[in-house]
């Protein structure tokens, strides 16, 4: 789900070998099925099975049964489908709409706000749940019809699929979009205002153009079976709890129940009662008054050497219960403008001097430098023939497991329908672009939609495996600071297609994942995203307006809230990187002569920095050296001048013990088998007979 400016998001189950049960696929036609309520044919769905497929109204042949090859995988998502379950309701566009709304509305809200709040999905999936059964329960079940047309308020009980669809809808919009700061900028700061039509068609061509990259991924980063995408198999457990068998989803209640209890009362101490408990900087307690000291335990302010966490706020910040255990060990060892014309006034410039950075900040820049031309490398080596296979095959001649096998029960999209996007959606921006004052020709724009085309794929194997995203926020403002020197709106507009392109298509892509782990049929998935966005967008214009005609003397830093409560440093930090990149340029701050010139050769050695572990992995195939990420290691280290550090150490322990100690020492830990508990017929008391 889209990131958009910081809120982003399938069932259980292994062989009876790996210790888990493995329930087989209904055999039913999916024209046939009791949804609870009526036994009906319709579906009382807008499409009426429109997503199947003519011959595949009906489930996979359970004789060959099968499951992932991926362990995580079969352990975190179920092969079991229902074809024929609505998905598309009217309960989904209800609290679809809804879900949405708020989360924009609130993260925009809180984006001017100095204590910053967030809008979780795990709000979005529980409180949905909850109330879309409760709309199960009171909706009239009568069907209406117009013309061939037929449409019900209640299809049936409130189902697995309408369930993801809104919360697939609620993260794609509901968030802050990223062009809103755009348009923040340009009001606040430069005295140009972005009417509604061009604000509404930013913020949307600013994500779409994304989603018409996502189509042509599928088959190297969602079919795949090892093409992961570890964050969506932490919402499995959760959907089959909330949708399986009460006996069989029993346990799982208890002990989310028990967990959630002592998580809500324990979170009162590092919160409340203990702070202290947030960050235990050990070098600090020996010695708090040493600024050196600060500079590198405090995690606050310094480098968070042995520095450790008791709050799940902080320790839950890398993911450290789902990100793969080798992808965590990598990532946790890492006054002169013109007004009038937009551009730089040389004559302040160099009565003010050059820009200086922070030694911190410039052994950052030097690791993303790194980390951008060090993913292309170790794509290229240790996934280039998996990549130009795929490139070759046809769809009949892939590699296919069992959860592309279901898949094929749905329609899948045409190419020509993200094709359609892409294009309309680049033709949008080409003409804001013009017609907004952002100074960036057309040609500029196809730069930047095309750095974000020939990054996506290195940079979204990655994520896929790892769950660790490389960003393209800073080579995009590094790259256009060189192209148009002194244009500090066209940088800004140029980051944004640049690496939003980029970002939006990785986002959808891992709700394709997620459709596909779920068996969601891809048209209704594409539904929920679409929507999803074209809501959020509207709020988020809506809301970023309110905000500025009430509050500006606080967000422009003309006058400080007496209140403390409103603040434009987001915007602001967002302004500066502009002036930074775009009126500066990096000619002055990295070219010849320049102290920081040398951080260039970051992007040398990233080229050739996977290579020895390439060979080395193709010497020793059993060491693992093909574990060896460098884009990891550097993405870590590049983010430690942004961010708090009382994450990692804790972060650390508990991948380890969860990703590490328990994954591989007790792979197969099931509860000891007895009469109530039979692994030969999941429990059942149905034995077939040894006699004919």
């Amino acid at each position: 789900m889209s990131q958009n400016k910081y809120l982003r998001l399938e069932e259980n189950y292994s062989t009876e070998e790996d210790g888990f049960e493995l329930s087989e696929i209904s055999n039913k036609s999916s024209d046939n099925l009791d949804y609870g309520l009526r036994n009906r044919t319709s579906t009382g769905d807008l499409e009426d099975n429109e997503y199947l497929l003519d011959d595949r109204k009906r489930s996979i042949d359970t004789e060959n049964l099968e499951n992932s090859p991926i362990p995580m995988v079969a352990a975190a998502v179920s092969v079991k489908d229902d074809p024929s379950l609505p998905c598309t309701t009217f309960r989904f566009w209800i609290l679809s709409t809804v879900f949405t709304s708020l989360g924009a509305a609130v993260s925009e809200f809180y984006y001017f706000r100095s204590n910053g709040g967030g809008y979780s999905i795990f709000f979005v999936l529980l409180v949905s749940y909850i109330v879309g059964r409760w709309m199960a329960s009171v909706l009239p079940v009568d069907e209406f019809k117009f013309y061939k047309w037929k449409f019900t308020l209640n299809p049936g009980p409130f189902n697995v699929k309408e369930h993801v669809l809104i919360a697939v809808a609620a993260g794609a919009g509901g968030g802050s979009a990223y062009g809103t700061d755009i348009i923040a900028i340009q009001d606040l700061f430069y005295n140009q205002h972005p009417g509604f039509l061009m604000g509404i068609l930013l913020l949307l061509s600013t994500q779409m153009i994304g989603y018409g990259l996502a189509g042509f991924l599928r088959k190297y980063l969602v079919r795949p079976a090892n093409m992961l995408w570890p964050s969506n198999l932490v919402f499995s457990s959760l959907f089959s709890t909330l949708h399986g068998d009460v006996s069989d989803t029993q346990d799982k209640l208890k002990f989310f129940t028990i967990t959630f209890t002592l998580m809500f009362v324990w979170q009162f101490v590092p919160q409340f009662m203990f702070p202290m408990l947030t960050s235990i900087a050990l070098l600090c307690l020996i010695k708090p008054f040493n600024n050196d000291i600060v500079r590198l335990g405090s995690g606050y302010q310094g480098l968070g050497i042995l520095n450790f966490s008791l709050d799940w706020n902080a320790i839950g910040q890398p993911g450290p219960l789902y990100t793969p255990w080798w992808a965590q060990l990598q990532f946790c060892i890492t006054m002169i403008f013109d007004f009038n014309t937009g551009a730089l006034n040389e004559t302040a410039y160099k009565e003010y001097g050059p820009v200086y950075l922070s030694v911190t900040f410039a052994v950052g820049y030097f690791y993303s430098f790194i980390a951008f031309t060090a993913a292309i490398t170790h794509v290229i080596l240790f996934y280039g023939d998996e990549i130009w296979d795929r490139f070759k095959a046809s769809r009949s001649e892939e590699v296919e497991d069992i959860h592309c096998k279901m898949m094929r029960n749905y329609e899948e999209i045409p190419n020509w329908w993200y094709a359609c996007i892409f294009v309309f959606m680049l033709l949008t921006a080409i003409i804001l672009c013009d017609v907004s004052g952002s100074r960036l020709p057309w040609w500029g724009l196809i730069i930047a939609v095309g750095i974000a085309c020939i990054m996506v794929l290195p940079i979204g194997i990655i994520q896929a495996v790892s769950n660790n995203q490389v960003g393209l926020n800073v080579i995009t403002e590094m790259i256009c600071g060189y192209i148009f020197p002194g244009l500090p709106i066209a940088n800004v507009y140029f980051k944004c297609y640049g690496y939003m392109a980029m970002y939006q298509c990785l986002s959808f892509v891992s709700d394709l994942k997620l459709g596909h782990y779920m068996k969601i049929p891809p048209k209704a998935m594409f539904t929920a995203q679409l929507w999803g966005t074209i809501v959020g967008a509207f709020i988020n214009y809506w809301i970023l307006q309110l905000i500025i005609y009430a509050k500006r003397p606080f967000l422009d830093g003309t006058m400080r809230d007496p209140t403390g409560q409103w603040t434009g440093y987001r915007s602001q930090v967002f302004n500066t990187a502009s002036i930074v990149w775009g009126l500066i340029g990096p000619g002055r701050t990295f070219g010849d002569g320049s102290i920081y010139h040398p951080l260039l050769w970051g992007f040398l050695i990233g080229f050739l920095a996977p290579i020895p572990f390439y060979l080395l992995h193709k010497k020793f195939p059993n060491a693992k050296f093909n574990l060896v990420t460098i884009p990891l290691i550097c993405n870590g280290l590049s983010i430690l001048p942004g961010t708090y550090t009382n994450f990692i150490i804790t972060g650390l322990i508990a991948s380890f013990l969860s990703q590490h100690l328990a994954y591989h020492r007790y792979p197969k830990i099931s509860f000891p088998e007895w009469w109530g508990n039979n692994l030969e017929t999941q429990g059942e008391r149905c034995f077939k007979s040894q006699t004919p």
